[in-house]
């Protein structure tokens, strides 16, 4: 595989080798999501840090880019899915920025996820 390929499964491995989860096994993912699901790397890059994230209990942070990737949804689409989910959260008296934390960043705004989707 390419250099970024090979980026991407170290940059996971590094994250999540502590907690046993194996190199082989992280390509192995990776290739498939790519060439049997027709994934971008940055696909399968954001889905696996998302899923491992919930597995272990890490904290990701994700950016609407990263979750137009992850969703195939488009920008005002994920746009509107993190208004929806801050007003959901609000309404049961909780904090909406511990889940979709808006950074205002010229000349947008960048949402961080936490806890994935």
């Amino acid at each position: 595989m390419d250099k970024e390929f090979e980026s991407a499964v170290t940059a996971i491995c590094n994250r999540y080798g502590k907690y046993g989860v194996q190199r082989d096994l992280i390509a192995s993912l990776m290739k498939s999501g790519m060439e049997e699901n027709g994934l971008t790397l940055r696909s399968v890059y954001n889905g696996m840090r998302m899923s491992l994230g919930v597995t272990f209990g890490v904290h990701e942070t994700f950016t609407v880019e990263d979750m137009m990737d992850i969703t195939g949804e488009s920008r005002e689409e994920v746009l509107k899915h993190i208004e929806e989910m801050r007003e959901e959260v609000a309404a049961r008296g909780e904090n909406p920025d511990d889940y979709a934390k808006p950074v205002k960043t010229p000349p947008r705004s960048v949402y961080i996820f936490k806890n994935g989707l």
